[in-house]
């Protein structure tokens, strides 16, 4: 986590812990500096109402706790930008396979080439 980001949300408390799965990871965040919550209208006081609640609303230490994506996108700061019609919904979560740590230097070329392959099947061109 940054920073700024804890200096501005505030340290965690041991509620906001549980979903670190590593004993080290909590330790580490336990002892890091304490600080309060900052008011978000107070530290950004040119925001608008409705900007400071969503900002207030990500900017969640636990994801359990976060806003959704579904719940932003509803949220009336993004109003304006919401079209139910226009927003494609991915089906199934987003594989990172390629994201292996075997890969050798000869593997990540092949992928580009396969990858930039299918922008010009043509490649003489």
């Amino acid at each position: 986590m940054s920073f700024w980001i804890q200096k501005l949300i505030g340290s965690p408390d041991d509620s906001s812990l549980g979903f670190l799965r590593s004993n080290h990871a909590r330790r580490y965040v336990k002892q890091l500096p304490q600080y309060p919550k900052q008011q978000f209208s107070a530290r950004f006081p040119n925001m608008s109402p409705a900007a400071t609640d969503l900002l207030e609303k990500m900017l969640v230490f636990d994801p359990n706790k976060r806003v959704t994506v579904d719940e932003a996108l509803c949220h009336p700061y993004l109003a304006s930008l919401h079209d139910i019609n226009d927003e494609p919904i991915c089906s199934a979560p987003f594989r990172f396979d390629f994201e292996q740590s075997s890969l050798t230097e000869e593997n990540v070329k092949e992928l580009i080439w396969k990858e930039s392959v299918k922008f010009n099947p043509d490649p003489a061109h």
